[in-house]
């Protein structure tokens, strides 16, 4: 199956990402069920500046059944039922668990990365049409199913059993599993990886802290602070896009850029 053509593998996934934290920012709306099938792109021809005709790639962040309003899911959404929404392969290890009860940022950049691993890890390049570099058209397919890595995340039916393989995934720092064309992803992957296993492993030491000093009674101290929405400041926002700057091959010079004070759209109704 034919999806699309180069440079959309790198433009499909920075694209959606700046439009799913402008939401957020802006009018405050978190997505909360990001994958594979809810990224698109189209591609517009365009003329540039030297008047030369080129395609350009827009990123397209779709299906917003499950999105909510960001100040809604700290009163409304209570029941982990309410929380644990998205695409089971894509969502995050504590949701699938029910080890967390608000649906968070950090939740999405979590899908983020698996839907960047499934790309990267199912996905190669095909090269058709006889020619060499521009002559050739490259088309993203699908690679060979008898060998797709992370095939339990997407074969595993029962919830907290895939949550436990997405843990172990960021905890023990697994294999990061891509498809020679893809090679490019695996420093801004690993970079992600890094920092959620960093953060998980804090959280625990955290939450081990906290029920030492809850024993200990007052003789425990000052409370321990930690900012589970960001995994001690280790997952946000800027954990997708400073990896960038360190990145080669075809991702080398990828820029992202945002301005979080561009005015906000107006205040749909609903929300007021």
């Amino acid at each position: 199956m034919q999806y699309v053509s180069p440079p959309a593998p790198r433009l499909t996934y920075t694209y959606p990402t700046l439009v799913h934290r402008w939401l957020y920012d802006q009018p405050g709306i978190l997505h909360r069920d990001l994958s594979f099938n809810n990224i698109m792109c189209r591609f517009i021809d365009e003329t540039n500046a030297e008047g030369r005709p080129e395609k350009k790639v827009y990123g397209v962040l779709t299906d917003y059944d499950l999105s909510s309003w960001k100040k809604d899911l700290e009163t409304d959404y209570t029941r982990t039922s309410q929380q644990r929404t998205g695409t089971p392969p894509y969502m995050a290890q504590e949701l699938l668990k029910g080890t967390s009860t608000t649906h968070l940022y950090r939740h999405d950049i979590e899908s983020l990365f698996c839907i960047m691993l499934m790309m990267g890890g199912h996905h190669t390049i095909d090269r058709t049409g006889g020619g060499t570099g521009e002559e050739a058209d490259q088309w993203v397919v699908m690679r060979d199913p008898e060998t797709l890595p992370y095939q339990k995340w997407f074969n595993t039916q029962d919830y907290d059993i895939l949550g436990s393989i997405k843990g172990t995934f960021f905890t023990e720092m697994r294999a990061i599993e891509l498809s020679q064309p893809f090679e490019d992803f695996r420093p801004w992957l690993w970079a992600l990886q890094v920092k959620f296993c960093q953060g998980f492993s804090f959280k625990n030491i955290y939450e081990m802290q906290k029920k030492v000093q809850e024993r200990a009674g007052s003789s425990a101290g000052t409370a321990i602070l930690f900012d589970d929405e960001t995994l001690g400041g280790r997952v946000d926002y800027s954990s997708i896009i400073e990896p960038t700057s360190q990145l080669t091959g075809e991702l080398e010079g990828l820029v992202i850029r945002y301005d979080p004070t561009s005015p906000p759209p107006p205040t749909p109704r609903s929300a007021v």
